[in-house]
């Protein structure tokens, strides 16, 4: 029994360096951190239906309506988390656009729309994230403490494929 704890413990370690230098390739331009009034009366469901509101508030907002209606998105990472007690649920992401003239656009536009288009958000702090590319890479890992976790929201990341010359 020790022996697959261990064997465990080993496998998230190196899920979560691994994960983390996937996250530092993928070369951000911002970090976010949202937070709810009150996390702790935030069930799962609604969670994940406020994350992908929100996005697509941003996502409307930046993007030209043939990008959205054929479904491109901005590129993001989004992690739900609970917190150290596991019972204050937030967010944190990573987001970038197509370029750079788009920066400050949707910096402001993340910013304004947590409050603005979701019922109980409380602050919302967007950071950059150019700089720091190796230094927040692991932040959003710290709650995979269980090789069953579910950190990582998938269905409400978006990436672009990489292009092979």
């Amino acid at each position: 029994m020790k022996h697959n704890n261990y064997a465990e413990h080993e496998l998230r370690l190196r899920i979560k360096e691994e994960g983390s230098n996937w996250v530092a390739r993928q070369q951000f331009w911002l970090f976010g951190t949202a937070k709810y009034v009150d996390g702790t009366a935030i069930h799962e469901s609604k969670a994940h239906k406020d994350i992908r509101h929100y996005f697509n508030t941003i996502d409307k907002a930046i993007l030209r309506r043939q990008d959205y209606d054929e479904g491109r998105r901005l590129q993001r990472l989004v992690f739900i988390e609970q917190g150290r007690n596991r019972v204050n649920t937030h967010f944190h992401f990573f987001l970038k656009g197509t370029h750079l003239k788009q920066y400050k656009t949707i910096w402001n536009t993340a910013q304004a729309n947590w409050t603005k288009h979701i019922q109980g958000a409380a602050d919302i702090l967007i950071q950059d994230n150019i700089e720091l590319i190796h230094k927040r890479k692991g932040y959003c890992w710290k709650e995979f403490d269980d090789i069953r976790s579910e950190t990582l929201h998938v269905p409400c990341c978006h990436l672009q494929k990489p292009k092979y010359t």
